[in-house]
């Protein structure tokens, strides 16, 4: 296990935003979005934010939930944004860039540098491959060396028109109500894990309650967070 993020310090997702994105009032691309949750929290905090994913299923769990203010969300993918020249004030990767196809990560970099404005804000929230959480996705989906390379990637985003504001970790946490709603998390994700889960049924469910800390009623999974942002020149 890495030591990159020991020490590290407790923060919300919603806190680390407020303080380096200050989102009232601007609008934001949220790309892989998913369920939508990083959407809702923008909106919540006054900004105009259209999510961006390419999964039916994420889509549909995104457009079920109740409507917070001035959220859509639309299909469509990284390397391809639907979006006018130097419209948006700022574009999120929140826990989907490691998602994109490799061979895309440039193409992507490329699009959030089309669509943001001058001075806006590119910002990268990628979980870093140790600690709990990783631990019990690993049976499903060891991700340790795509986020790898998904990182030397943010780490030439210099080289495509943007300057370097700041990077930092911080340890948040997941919370899972139970082993279903972490099994249709993973798998709206992904629909190809329902195959996994089928075969390592026993495997997950026992990963399942050895990483967890379990208070509140829930399950609770530390995930240790690597922020990157940018500013577009």
């Amino acid at each position: 296990m890495t030591l990159e993020w020991q020490g590290s310090p407790k923060r919300s997702h919603a806190d680390i935003i407020k303080e380096m994105l200050e989102p009232k009032g601007a609008k934001v691309i949220d790309v892989g979005c998913g369920a939508g949750k990083m959407t809702r929290l923008l909106t919540e905090m006054g900004a105009t934010v259209i999510g961006i994913d390419p999964g039916e299923r994420q889509l549909v769990r995104a457009r079920a939930a109740s409507v917070i203010g001035n959220e859509t969300f639309i299909e469509g993918v990284a390397e391809d944004l639907p979006f006018e020249d130097q419209s948006t004030d700022i574009a999120l990767f929140f826990n989907s860039f490691h998602h994109i196809p490799e061979d895309s990560f440039q193409a992507s970099i490329l699009e959030a540098h089309r669509v943001l404005r001058p001075g806006g804000k590119l910002y990268f929230a990628e979980p870093i491959a140790d600690g709990p959480q990783f631990e019990l996705n690993r049976l499903i989906n060891d991700e340790t060396e795509i986020r790898a390379l998904a990182y030397e990637s943010i780490l030439s985003v210099p080289d495509f028109g943007f300057k370097t504001v700041s990077e930092f970790t911080y340890i948040a946490e997941n919370r899972h109500k139970d082993f279903a709603s972490f099994k249709t998390s993973s798998t709206s994700i992904n629909p190809a894990r329902d195959a996994i889960f089928e075969k390592y049924d026993i495997e997950i469910r026992e990963r399942f309650e050895r990483f967890s800390d379990k208070n509140g009623g829930g399950y609770v999974f530390s995930l240790p967070i690597r922020g990157n942002l940018f500013e577009r020149v």
